[in-house]
């Protein structure tokens, strides 16, 4: 089973934790569907590697078995990957949910399968 040590994870936002997504004032950003999220657990991101917005990638934290990754419809860029790692299957009904309005697809991932696709987000200067 793969777990959050296997990797170098900074947690930014704690499970319970409110982001706003609104740019105040600007008119582009208040069309967005999804103005800001409760994270139903911790959030923070994989160092070492660059996401499709070209921050670092995304990582959702929780306390069970399951990884995989959830993809996303943003402004800026078509599709966002956010990868969930020990995450139960409650918490991640609870990310599906506060993600619902952007939400594109989600795939559940084996060992292997997890591995080898956030392999492909590996930062060009990643130790």
């Amino acid at each position: 089973m793969i777990s959050a040590s296997d990797f170098k994870i900074s947690i930014e936002n704690q499970k319970g934790s409110y982001k706003s997504f609104g740019i105040e004032n600007d008119p582009v950003w208040s069309s967005y569907p999804l103005q800001g999220v409760t994270y139903p657990v911790d959030y923070g991101y994989i160092q070492g590697y660059t996401g499709e917005d070209g921050a670092e990638l995304d990582v959702f934290v929780g306390t069970g078995n399951l990884q995989g990754c959830i993809r996303v419809w943003r402004l800026d860029v078509p599709v966002e990957t956010k990868f969930f790692i020990e995450t139960s299957e409650s918490e991640l009904k609870e990310i599906k949910k506060a993600f619902l309005p952007v939400l594109r697809d989600v795939e559940i991932l084996d060992d292997e399968g997890f591995n080898a696709h956030v392999e492909t987000f590996k930062s060009v200067t990643a130790d």
